[in-house]
């Protein structure tokens, strides 16, 4: 039988199992049951990236949240009809804890009734049957295995199937899900879910999908390695009209989005977390005028500041950019004192966006690839080797110590150890003298001459 909390442990960041032990821990004080379900069990199983971890909770979900420290968060959000939380971490870990639940439909389209479930209820609510298996994290069955649907065998098979008959009907962005899901996964769709699909979009199903729903399933998109790839999938089922008629006749900008994808890549490689959703929005809707713009971000809930941010991508970059085109920032401090203040998703937007002028990429990429990392590379165990104590002083020894290195100074190992022990004030150590006190100079044996050859009489 596989250790599937092994297997997690192998495969989630440090960041997400620390979080999953603290959920563990947190849950056993009020008590609630807790589960890892959904997609971080998928793709757990399947082997791709575990983007953000799914919990669902059996007991008083909210109470639970509360728990935790909100001064961790980067944003958080709480929908009050399914009791669940949305939050972003300040550590770059995407989570959501819900609350176990059924839910029952009353009108296409239109939000369910939402009652407390045990988790195998949950779980057999669900779209699609690789989606409802999940994992106990409770003392008892730390562990567990929970697929009352058979998906495990389902996603062995690369098999996508639909739970419920009327899953479509229900909740018609489970269509858009199929198109995702199926691409990003190569899974193919079991014949009876085909045929679902294909009448979902002749009877389009899809006109009844809500603001919100559209919303969180473009934000989905934006996650994704590959979304171009889906973009293309949903255009050739005429599925962006879901968004804007006009985007599924002209579509997004897919050379611009893949330039982005690969400096994104780039940057993830390297380290950096940061959300992609404004670029990748900013490709999708590039192609449409303004006013139709507009209202794509409408159509999927964003109004007011939440468009604008989208919209004014372009020119937040220029700003970026401008003070680069010139000749007054030139050295690698220069370039590091105007950019460290500028967001990282904004950055790789902006080395996308003027791939073309090789001035300003170079000084944006060198920023992001070569200056910045040598922030991670600061001596501070060696300076505390040195004796130096922790305070203004030593903040101010490494910050002198990274602009040296920025300015090409500290070239080898050698010439760091002499600047730090410089400016800890440690003093020189002696010269050692050529010969030890008390002993001899020794001298070479004088060579010894050859004897002269007799002359024969």
């Amino acid at each position: 039988m596989p250790d599937y909390i092994f297997m997690l442990q192998s495969r989630l960041s440090p960041e997400q199992w620390q979080l999953l032990n603290r959920l563990q821990d947190l849950a056993q004080t009020i008590p609630v049951n807790l589960y890892l379900v959904g997609g971080a069990v998928r793709d757990l199983m399947t082997g791709s990236p575990i983007r953000d971890l799914d919990f669902a909770v059996e007991g008083n979900v909210q109470r639970f949240v509360r728990l935790l420290d909100e001064a961790e968060f980067r944003s958080f959000q709480w929908e009050e009809r399914r009791r669940a939380a949305e939050i972003d971490f300040q550590n770059g870990v995407l989570c959501s804890i819900e609350l176990a639940r059924t839910e029952i439909f009353s009108k296409p389209g239109e939000l369910p009734e939402v009652k407390p479930a045990p988790i195998l209820e949950d779980l057999r609510r669900r779209d699609f049957s690789i989606n409802a298996i999940g994992i106990s994290l409770n003392p008892g069955s730390r562990g567990l295995l929970l697929d009352p649907t058979n998906g495990l065998a389902d996603l062995e098979s690369r098999t996508l199937r639909l739970l419920h008959n009327y899953s479509f009907l229900h909740d018609p962005v489970r269509v858009l899900r199929l198109v995702r899901f199926r691409t990003r996964l190569g899974l193919t769709a079991e014949p009876r879910t085909e045929e679902l699909f294909e009448l979902a979009l002749e009877k389009r199903y899809t006109d009844l999908i809500t603001a919100a729903a559209a919303e969180c399933e473009m934000t989905q998109l934006t996650r994704e390695d590959n979304p171009t790839a889906i973009l293309k999938a949903w255009q050739g089922h005429g599925l962006l009209e879901v968004f804007h008629d006009k985007l599924q006749r002209r579509g997004p900008d897919y050379k611009g989005l893949g330039k982005f994808q690969k400096y994104r890549q780039a940057a993830l490689s390297a380290g950096y977390v940061f959300d992609p959703h404004r670029p990748v929005l900013f490709y999708v809707m590039r192609r449409l005028k303004s006013r139709e713009a507009y209202t794509l971000l409408r159509n999927i809930g964003l109004r007011g500041k939440g468009a604008e941010s989208i919209v004014g991508l372009e020119s937040e970059a220029k700003k970026v950019a401008k003070p680069l085109s010139g000749r007054r920032v030139t050295k690698p401090r220069q370039i590091y004192d105007l950019l460290q203040p500028v967001a990282i998703e904004l950055l790789v937007f902006t080395l996308t966006w003027f791939s073309q002028k090789k001035k300003i990429q170079a000084k944006v990429y060198n920023y992001l690839f070569r200056y910045r990392p040598l922030r991670q590379q600061l001596p501070v165990r060696e300076l505390e080797l040195l004796g130096v104590a922790h305070g203004p002083k030593f903040d101010e020894i490494l910050e002198r110590f990274f602009y040296a290195r920025l300015d090409g100074k500290l070239r080898n190992r050698a010439k760091q150890a002499r600047f730090l022990n410089k400016l800890a004030g440690v003093a020189k150590p002696a010269k050692k003298t050529r010969k030890a006190a008390g002993k001899p100079r020794l001298r070479p044996p004088a060579a010894k001459s050859k004897p002269a050859k007799s002359k024969s009489p």
